[in-house]
């Protein structure tokens, strides 16, 4: 099926304020009630959910980490990138319910979720015929966002906000020795990944996404922070195009005035970043980046809110740019 949204970009419309998102708060709790904070929401859930719908691979993920998986009952948007190996068996077996945009109001309910899960506010839009927050709170469905995903943290988004979110989900599924351990885990990773890049200088980048031939720049937002953390300099830091959304379509021309030592992109597949590369190579290619062969491709499961994987996109860049 043909992606309409681009997925770096799927939350654009909320944040130019054309989508419709309640922000009604969960009610109501009982005795083994759990309350959390979600994007300026309290969200309450009552006892330990059953019946989860996860609406990004990489919040997927993040589950059968946890040890929940097994009661995710549904996933969405999982063709917008690979699971990791390691838990590649377990994320496909879980059931689609819609392959690169979400899922409709009623796809989603048909699944009877007790919570549901998302990568961004982006997913509740109502306008766009989405299930809003209120419409899975009358249904008995609180839903949670990553930390990195609200609106209005978005462009500032970073990949410790995942901790925050474990935090969150261990209190939520009575997993916090589980949750702590895969924090601990998370923090030597990354003290894996400086002592990859030592003491290099940050390599001068530019993060792009290209979609259906049109290249969009990334200029905040958990991508960037992937970037950063893996020894990258974001050459489009403070550049105004950016000041409202943490990507914008951009003239190829105004990335080749920047001369690049690095181009890093996201990707869904291998098809995807066979694309992107011929079109890097093709149309950049008056930059040191292609002239060096330095594009590096991460999964797109790598750069979204809310998953631990964006340390395994760190590290590919580390290694890429610094190795």
């Amino acid at each position: 099926m043909k992606r309409t949204i681009p997925p770096l970009l799927t939350a654009a419309a909320l944040a130019a304020g054309c989508g419709t998102v309640s922000t009604s708060a969960s009610s109501g709790g009982g005795e083994d009630a759990v309350t959390v904070e979600s994007c300026g929401r309290d969200v309450t859930v009552d006892g330990v959910p059953e019946r989860v719908v996860s609406m990004h691979p990489s919040l997927t993920e993040l589950l059968v980490q946890l040890g929940v998986g097994d009661r995710v009952v549904a996933q969405a948007q999982d063709a917008l990138g690979e699971p990791s190996p390691e838990l590649a068996a377990e994320v496909d077996a879980i059931t689609s319910i819609s392959a690169d945009v979400p899922p409709t109001r009623e796809d989603l309910l048909a699944q009877s979720p007790d919570f549901v899960i998302s990568g961004t506010e982006y997913e509740f839009s109502a306008e766009q015929g989405f299930a809003g927050y209120e419409d899975l709170e009358k249904a008995g469905a609180p839903a949670y966002v990553a930390t990195a995903g609200c609106i209005d943290r978005r462009s500032e988004g970073a990949v410790a906000d995942t901790f925050t979110d474990l935090e969150n989900l261990g209190r939520i599924f009575g997993v916090e020795d589980r949750a702590s351990e895969l924090v601990t885990q998370a923090e030597q990773d990354l003290a894996e990944i400086e002592e990859i890049i030592g003491d290099d200088d940050p390599v001068r980048a530019v993060q792009v996404y290209v979609e259906g031939g049109k290249l969009y720049a990334i200029g905040g937002a958990v991508e960037i922070d992937v970037l950063r953390l893996g020894g990258g300099e974001n050459l489009f830091a403070g550049d105004s195009r950016f000041d409202d959304f943490f990507a914008a379509e951009v003239n190829p021309e105004v990335v080749v005035d920047l001369q690049p030592d690095a181009f890093v992109f996201a990707v869904n597949d291998a098809a995807h970043e066979e694309q992107t590369r011929a079109y890097l190579e093709q149309t950049l290619a008056d930059t040191p980046a292609v002239r060096n062969g330095l594009l590096v491709a991460v999964d797109n499961t790598y750069v979204q809110p809310g998953t631990l994987s964006a340390i395994t996109g760190a590290r590919i860049v580390a290694e890429a740019l610094h190795g």
